[in-house]
């Protein structure tokens, strides 16, 4: 019985080594008990990749979609980096010697740069969502006007935000030319106050001006207006009268 049992040992050591190393990507065998080998897993990596699955690839697992078609993955950052690590750790070509794990692991960094790019993770959730919305309404015909309704629904939310955002982009844009017409008339004021600091004042302006002698100038008029007499009397204006003396005298003396 001894020998029997050491013969089925060494069988199952044998059979063992023939298989070769195995590791689990997560820790755990799979579903059927199976472990896959490093060459193997660095095949399914690039056969996923070319189906254009790259959460597969990465263990993770399908997004799928609401009753309206929206993406549903409920998978955090720190779930998707843990799980990069584990499988490129599998296939990384300093520890997995089969040929195809320097190409599998730059396809599993391709796939994390993916998943960590906002755009192309939403361009990746929304593909996977499409086909499972496709699917559900094949299952469920009703499925696809409940989808119509709902997303009317949200389309009038998003409306109806969007028409409350543009209004309130407008009051402020309002309120900001208010404000700059404000200011403008605020400095223009202050402007004016300090053009009016540095204007002279009328006392300022008197003080300025040359001082006139007008004990001169009244004296320089009564001269102008005792050499106007003198000029009239001798341009003949009290002629008349002189005149009419003469006359008197010469009548007198014609009446002798």
């Amino acid at each position: 019985a001894m020998e029997r049992l050491d013969r089925m040992l060494m069988e199952a050591a044998a059979r063992a080594a023939e298989a070769g190393p195995s590791r689990a990507v997560d820790g755990s065998a799979p579903p059927g008990g199976d472990v896959p080998d490093d060459a193997s897993v660095a095949e399914q990596i690039l056969t996923h990749i070319a189906g254009g699955d790259i959460f597969s690839a990465l263990n993770l697992p399908k997004p799928t979609c609401d009753d309206a078609g929206r993406p549903v993955w409920d998978v955090t950052e720190s779930e998707i980096s843990k799980a990069f690590r584990k499988r490129s750790l599998v296939v990384h070509p300093d520890k997995n010697p089969s040929a195809d794990a320097k190409q599998a692991f730059d396809k599993l960094n391709d796939a994390i740069r993916v998943l960590r790019d906002p755009i192309k993770k939403g361009d990746a959730l929304r593909k996977f969502a499409t086909s499972a919305f496709a699917e559900k309404c094949r299952l469920d015909p009703t499925l696809t006007e409940r989808a119509k309704k709902a997303q009317e629904r949200i389309d009038a939310t998003v409306y109806a935000s969007d028409i409350a955002l543009q209004q309130r982009e407008h009051r402020q844009r309002v309120e900001a030319a208010r404000m700059k017409q404000r200011l403008a008339r605020a400095r223009q004021r202050g402007s004016d106050d300090e053009a009016a600091l540095l204007e002279p004042s009328s006392d300022d302006e008197d003080d300025a001006k040359p001082k006139v002698d007008t004990t001169a100038k009244r004296k320089r008029v009564g001269r102008g207006k005792d050499e106007a007499s003198s000029d009239s009397d001798s341009a003949g204006l009290a002629r008349p009268v002189l005149g009419t003396k003469a006359a008197e005298a010469e009548g007198a003396d014609g009446a002798a």
